[in-house]
């Protein structure tokens, strides 16, 4: 590259979509390497080749072929949760890099659909496979434009809008860090003066205080355990669930060997529940 440009400039070329499918991990990241000359222009399946001439003319440097020019060709995609299979594990929403998906633990997740840049980062972590991705016409993700600076263009606007969603949520989670470090700071002084304050103590005293914790320690693992147990059978029986659904769907709707292969997995999963 004949040129130097400041990574930020060339992150306002990228779509924001924060999906790895670079290699990097996210627009950010990918910026840098470019800015570096330790990356390649065409890297981008969501920009495509709009981006990649964009990156070519900023960067002064010679167009080249997508590297994966298939995924780039693909209709754009949103997530959409299967709410009846959700388990309600939260690993999705910890996954999402634009805070569009909502919900709590044990508690039913839905996507925004608005705020999706159809990233698919919260395809893997699903335990259960209730997450299906759903093409659509657009020509640029997310929908959602508030956050813009006005007058931009639309792939620019939607850029902008979710590079500030996942600033916003980078901040978020440096909060929550923040606080968390300051309350097990806070814990661990308060501790020390009550060990530094306290008047020696019986050793009577010292012995069912020690033996009290033991027990203490031994119902919460108790407790802790039997909770684990519930929680993975929750998850055994969705992903059976979700396998069985996957089956009947490429019953009907799958090749001849994925037909095969289901009639087959439904046969032996029928003939396991009879006995």
């Amino acid at each position: 590259m004949s040129v130097s440009i400041n990574a930020r400039r060339i992150e306002t070329v990228l779509p924001q979509t924060q999906c790895r499918q670079c290699g990097f991990d996210g627009c950010a990241p990918y910026a840098e390497a470019l800015a570096s000359g330790q990356a390649a222009i065409n890297l981008c399946p969501p920009g495509g080749m709009p981006v990649m001439h964009d990156l070519a003319a900023l960067l002064n440097t010679p167009p080249l072929p997508l590297a994966q020019a298939d995924k780039a060709a693909a209709p754009k995609v949103l997530a959409v949760i299967d709410e009846a299979a959700c388990i309600g594990c939260a690993a999705c929403i910890k996954a999402c890099p634009v805070d569009a998906i909502i919900g709590a633990t044990k508690q039913m997740h839905t996507v925004l659909a608005n705020e999706c840049t159809g990233c698919e980062l919260c395809l893997p972590p699903c335990p259960v496979d209730c997450i299906d991705l759903q093409p659509v016409a657009d020509a640029w993700l997310p929908r959602a434009r508030q956050l813009a600076d006005a007058g931009l263009a639309p792939r620019e606007a939607a850029a902008s809008h979710a590079q500030r969603r996942h600033q916003r949520r980078q901040a978020r989670l440096q909060r929550l860090a923040t606080a968390r470090r300051a309350h097990l700071a806070a814990r661990a002084a308060a501790v020390t003066q009550t060990h530094g304050s306290s008047a020696k103590l019986n050793p009577a005293d010292l012995i069912a205080k020690a033996m009290a914790r033991a027990q203490a320690q031994q119902n919460q693992r108790t407790e802790a355990t039997n909770q684990a147990d519930f929680a993975q059978q929750q998850i055994d029986k969705a992903q059976a669930r979700a396998t069985y659904r996957r089956a009947q769907r490429d019953l009907r709707y799958g090749s001849e060997a994925e037909q095969a292969a289901a009639l087959a997995w439904l046969r032996a999963y029928k003939a396991e529940q009879e006995n």
